[in-house]
């Protein structure tokens, strides 16, 4: 596997956000990997997400190759006692470790905030998530059938998974 020698995970900044949205526009566009379906409203999504840091409900954290670099890959999370994970990779950075940085970093955000556990969702085909998720102690708590509409008219399943979290060690 070949990693990212300097990948670093850190909190989105203002000055982040629109190669973040070019980030999310693009995975989006493979219609594929997320829930949301291009095209996307860039100045709602860029709303939301500002809302999300400035009122402490969550976090986003972007994983980048080197400081000023586009991100590698962004996780949200929303809520803080079980906080609703969802990630995205680039496309050219999957299968570098780009994944289980940002979600150790999440974990580390859940556990400092003193959530009792993460909770995500993934489409059964995104098989790749699906072992790292497992990989890191998520446990499958069922099929949630046709809960996501696509554009197509077709309606996708998604494994509902959840990982418990150990309190947070006294630093």
């Amino acid at each position: 596997m070949l990693a990212f020698r300097a990948l670093r995970v850190r909190t989105v900044a203002a000055v982040d956000l629109e190669a973040s949205l070019d980030l999310f526009e693009a995975v989006c566009a493979e219609g594929r990997w997320l829930a949301t379906e291009a095209p996307i409203d860039r100045a709602e999504v860029r709303r939301s997400w500002e809302a999300l840091l400035a009122g402490g409900d969550g976090t986003l954290l972007l994983a980048e190759e080197a400081p000023g670099a586009p991100p590698a890959g962004l996780v949200a999370l929303v809520g803080r006692a079980r906080p609703e994970l969802g990630m995205l990779v680039a496309a050219g950075a999957r299968r570098r470790g780009v994944g289980e940085a940002l979600l150790l970093g999440a974990l580390d955000w859940a556990r400092a905030a003193g959530a009792a556990e993460v909770v995500l969702h993934v489409f059964p085909h995104n098989t790749a998530a699906l072992a790292l998720y497992r990989k890191h102690g998520f446990e499958d708590r069922g099929l949630v059938r046709r809960a996501y509409p696509r554009r197509s008219g077709e309606r996708w399943d998604a494994h509902r998974m959840v990982k418990r979290l150990a309190p947070a060690a006294p630093r």
